[in-house]
């Protein structure tokens, strides 16, 4: 399936570090902060967490099916003393496989949101919000 947006999280820029810690890592030691690699297709989303270079940890894929997202939400807030404007896009999603039955049931309940801090949130949404209605259209 074609890729409609990709991209890796924590974006640059102070306003999408979590601390000005944070800020200076990705700048000075890019290899020694956790990073999320995003692909968005017509399917799902897909996104690797990929470790820092001192953890000795696998590398892991995650993918979030069109059918079991539930909602989303678009913020933007200030950060650090207003001065930086921050895009957040959460998506809610009922997660599939981990009852230990059948991969295609979801579980009861919602988990936490899965959280893309991006300065292209706004267009992220865009894509997945036109992707899901498809994806919806389908499955009836």
């Amino acid at each position: 399936m074609a890729t409609l947006w990709q991209g890796e999280t924590p974006a640059p820029g102070l306003a999408y570090s979590e601390d000005c810690c944070q800020c200076m890592s990705k700048m000075c030691c890019p290899c020694c902060i956790t990073r999320k690699l995003w692909r968005i297709t017509g399917q799902g989303i897909f996104y690797r967490i990929v470790p820092p270079c001192s953890m000795f940890t696998e590398v892991r894929q995650e993918y979030i099916d069109f059918r079991f997202l539930k909602d989303m939400e678009l913020r933007t807030r200030n950060t650090f003393a207003c001065c930086c404007r921050t895009h957040e896009f959460l998506m809610y999603a009922d997660q599939k496989g981990k009852s230990g039955g059948d991969d295609d049931e979801p579980i009861v309940g919602i988990e936490e949101p899965h959280q893309l801090l991006h300065p292209e949130a706004d267009k992220v949404e865009t894509i997945v919000r036109s992707a899901w209605s498809n994806a919806r259209l389908v499955a009836e």
